[in-house]
């Protein structure tokens, strides 16, 4: 069990403010220009935020993370763009291309869908904007862009697997809720988990399928599969928190007992699954550390100036195996 701590900054100057910013009309995906603090007019860095919006848990910190970073008081005039939805990329094509067109001085990008960024990613370069991609990676040569930063999917998946191989020593019929088919996360956890469970003597696959990140459909898509295998799946690794604690309800109403009967894993590391976790509804939380704003930060910093970034800048997180261990995270404020 990994208990590193949060870990901030390639230079750690960040001003952290009470700025609240309003959210773009998610109907249109545009740019939200209002921000509320001082303006500090030419002082001031512009820089541009092609968000996701409203998804969950993870990315509802996240967001908030990167608006508490980059505040007026420490120097930025953010402008916040969600999507219409989590999957509309169309919307975060537009923004993008108007954050280019208003030759903002840096945008930061939260993909949608990891293909389609090339033409995008181009028109910044050409004009000299720097990008930097926050949590999701795009299937785009990486000269295109600076640094992508982010947990490490495929480790923080790879603990999953090893921790349900010493949970299972024999094996395990097992399922995998996945999020949202095309995204970068998705395919680094499969693989991460795959990597773990590799060859492993007694362990069988019984299927995956999308319950796009949601509580609801983690739900059905854990009744329709439990059904289908006379409830003989001792082993769920949900991708998130959210479908993980879908599933669970699941499997209690099935008359299955969560922990004991089924076993099941989530990554994110939110309040509701370390909650979960201490009532023993879960087994085991990987946390997917969202607060990496000051990273941001000192990226956006550094590549304005011209100096090298790194192009890979992973953030590190925890992961909590017993109702003691989430009860103790719960405690210290680890959750979000």
């Amino acid at each position: 069990m990994t208990h590193s701590k949060r870990t901030f900054g390639l230079i750690g100057l960040i001003a952290v403010g009470a700025l609240t910013l309003g959210l773009a009309g998610c109907a249109s995906g545009g740019t939200d220009t209002d921000n509320s603090g001082d303006a500090g007019g030419d002082d001031l860095l512009t820089v541009g935020f092609v968000a996701v919006g409203p998804e969950g848990g993870w990315r509802d910190a996240n967001e908030q993370a990167i608006k508490d970073a980059f505040t007026t008081e420490a120097g930025f005039d953010l402008k916040y763009a969600p999507a219409a939805s989590p999957s509309d990329q169309k919307s975060q094509l537009d923004a993008f291309a108007t954050f280019v067109n208003d030759e903002v001085d840096a945008i930061l990008l939260t993909a949608t869908e990891a293909s389609g960024w090339d033409d995008s990613l181009k028109l910044a370069q050409e004009a000299e904007i720097p990008v930097i991609l926050l949590d999701r990676g795009v299937d785009s040569s990486d000269d295109l862009y600076v640094t992508r930063i982010a947990p490490d999917n495929v480790k923080v998946a790879e603990e999953v697997g090893t921790w349900a191989l010493t949970a299972f020593p024999e094996g395990a019929n097992y399922y995998v809720l996945e999020g949202v088919p095309g995204l970068s996360v998705v395919n680094e956890r499969n693989e991460g988990f795959d990597n773990a469970i590799g060859s492993a003597s007694g362990w069988n696959k019984i299927g995956a399928q999308t319950a796009n990140w949601s509580a609801e459909e983690g739900k059905s898509v854990t009744e329709t599969v439990l059904k289908a295998n006379n409830n003989d799946i001792q082993f769920i690794f949900a991708q998130n928190d959210e479908m993980g604690i879908g599933a669970a309800q699941a499997v209690k109403d099935a008359g299955l007992t969560t922990g004991t009967d089924v076993k099941i894993a989530t990554i994110d590391g939110t309040t509701g699954a370390l909650e979960a976790l201490a009532a023993g509804d879960l087994s085991f939380v990987a946390q997917y550390n969202p607060f990496f704003g000051d990273l941001a930060v000192d990226a956006v910093k550094a590549a304005i100036a011209g100096e090298t970034v790194e192009k890979t800048i992973i953030v590190s997180g925890e992961a909590f195996d017993s109702p003691e261990a989430a009860q103790a995270a719960i405690d210290a404020g680890k959750g979000f």
